[in-house]
């Protein structure tokens, strides 16, 4: 027997008449006659194939669980239906285009890692998915800024939440490519915190965690830690952190807190009533979510308002600030003197003059 020679043919051929199927769908289906001659290209099967062979195959194959459609020109053959009793493609098309969409444009994640990601992405395909994928994905890697070590730090930090151990880790809030201690957060300080959630924001990842001695949530930004190791000493219980109990004695659970603190904005939270332009209605419950009560305001058909609870502070006023009038603060009337407050403060870094680099 050669080296070569397949010892079970009748298996083989099987097999190959599968793997064949599973690459099909409805602009792509396969006949018989087109399966006879993919075995006959194929270097490994050497036994011709004959109908009533592959016939028997198709069978088989149905038998399994797999559903094989008919073309409605049955000269034209048949197709897999890709769906839960497949291993090919779970995924319908839009599924795909979501989930690369989300990868070429995760911050955290390198250049050669969201490629990488994209590939696979692509082997889930069948051929008319790839088709549309690569007509519909703009395969734009430069917001992929990450750290090829990102990902070990993804790992670590998820490892560290499900031993519920420590992290210690550095902080390299000026995002540069190659720091020294001078150049991380106080001057190369090192960490020590018990992790409790990695969530992702904005295309890239926070974790939520506490840093003792202190009693409430701390956040930080993934793509910003640096030397991260998971430490062997337990981590704090998360029953014990006053934010937390906060949480669970008015009855919420952790995505409320993820709401109020929207952006990772620090603070105590407050309410803060909205006034906003209805073109601002899809901005604002994807920032605070469906849950909010919308009023249409009976005076203005222009305008609605919302009462959102959150910290008053730098992070939410950059929020309300970029929309240029879209959304205004109607109260408390303090919040709106804060907010005043932080315009000044803004305006006047031009008052001053231009400042540039000597």
């Amino acid at each position: 027997m050669a080296d070569n020679e397949v010892k079970n043919p009748n298996k083989y051929r099987l097999l190959r008449v599968f793997e064949y199927m599973q690459d099909t769908d409805e602009e792509h289906p396969l006949n018989i006659s087109q399966l006879i001659a993919k075995l006959q290209e194929d270097d490994e099967y050497e036994k011709e194939p004959d109908r009533k062979s592959i016939m028997r195959d198709l069978q088989a194959i149905r038998d399994c669980g797999y559903e094989l459609a008919d073309c409605e020109n049955h000269n034209k053959g048949k197709y897999m239906l890709h769906g839960k009793h497949t291993t090919k493609s779970p995924f319908e098309n839009y599924q795909l285009k979501l989930l690369a969409d989300v990868v070429k444009s995760a911050h955290f994640l390198s250049r050669e890692d969201a490629q990488k990601l994209m590939q696979k992405i692509m082997e889930l395909a069948t051929p008319t998915g790839r088709e549309n994928l690569r007509k519909t994905v703009v395969e734009d890697y430069s917001l992929n800024v990450g750290d090829r070590k990102a990902k070990l730090a993804f790992s670590d930090v998820l490892e560290a939440i499900l031993q519920k151990k420590q992290l210690s880790f550095q902080y390299n809030d000026k995002f540069l490519p190659n720091p020294k201690n001078e150049d991380l957060s106080y001057e190369g300080f090192t960490y020590i915190i018990s992790p409790y959630y990695l969530v992702p924001m904005n295309s890239d990842y926070y974790v939520i965690a506490n840093k003792a001695p202190h009693d409430d949530f701390c956040h930080f930004h993934l793509s910003k830690m640096v030397n991260v190791e998971i430490v062997e000493q337990a981590a704090r219980s998360i029953s014990q952190i006053t934010s937390y109990k906060k949480l669970e004695d008015e009855g919420k659970a952790i995505k409320e807190y993820l709401r109020e603190h929207i952006n990772m904005w620090f603070g105590e939270t407050q309410f803060v009533q909205l006034h906003c332009r209805k073109q601002r209605r899809l901005d604002v419950l994807a920032k605070f979510g469906s849950g909010v009560k919308i009023y249409d305001c009976p005076n203005d058909k222009e305008y609605f308002s919302v009462s959102v609870k959150v910290p008053a502070s730098g992070g939410f006023f950059g929020w309300v600030a970029g929309f240029g009038g879209d959304i205004v603060i109607q109260g408390p009337e303090l919040v709106r003197e804060k907010y005043k407050v932080y315009l000044q403060k803004l305006l006047e870094k031009y008052v001053e003059g231009d400042r540039v680099c000597e």
